[in-house]
């Protein structure tokens, strides 16, 4: 036999809509944090080309070396302990003395970027119209030599300010593994 339900029992549905105020103010304020980080990212990255692999896409590793028809520049940077060396696939540029460095560390131990960068504009003078390349350059470094020097090299062989504008030296800058 059953039993009529309880009138105690009948509760009324509570059909108020959700307060969605609070999940609002979350988006209201994510949205914009979202799109300015987007734009510091974007600000941080320091464009550079890598060196080619040494393999191919099947990954048979290259047998043969280019045939090269022209003569090229290959312009490199080598920073050491001791300074930046500044070659070429001609020649290596010289210090004052056989074996030491294009432009050795200054007399307090720091790099001189001012001297590398006015180096590289007379470089940059000679090789325009020369060289296919002349808009390339290498930077090699040794181990020790810390991240910030790197990107100062980098920021100094990219342009140069004279007479109070800037020049543009080598904009296209590489990265090598090589050591020296």
């Amino acid at each position: 036999m059953a039993y009529r339900p309880s009138k105690r029992m009948r509760r009324t549905l509570d059909t108020t809509p959700p307060n969605i105020t609070p999940v609002m103010n979350l988006m209201v304020v994510l949205i914009p944090l979202l799109l300015s980080s987007a734009e510091f990212v974007r600000l941080g990255v320091i464009e550079l080309n890598l060196p080619p692999a040494a393999m191919g896409p099947d990954g048979t590793v290259f047998n043969q070396m280019p045939v090269e028809n022209q003569k090229k520049l290959d312009l490199t940077i080598t920073i050491t302990d001791r300074g930046f060396f500044i070659s070429s696939s001609m020649a290596v540029l010289s210090g004052s003395i056989y074996g030491e460095p294009t432009i050795p560390l200054t007399g307090s131990g720091t790099y001189d970027f001012v001297s590398l960068s006015s180096r590289l504009y007379d470089i940059k003078q000679r090789a325009q119209n020369q060289f296919p390349d002349a808009e390339h350059i290498i930077l090699m470094a040794e181990p020790g030599v810390d991240y910030q020097t790197v990107v100062s090299t980098m920021d100094a062989s990219r342009s140069i300010r004279i007479d109070n504008h800037w020049v543009g030296l080598f904009p296209d800058v590489s990265l090598s593994a090589g050591v020296f």
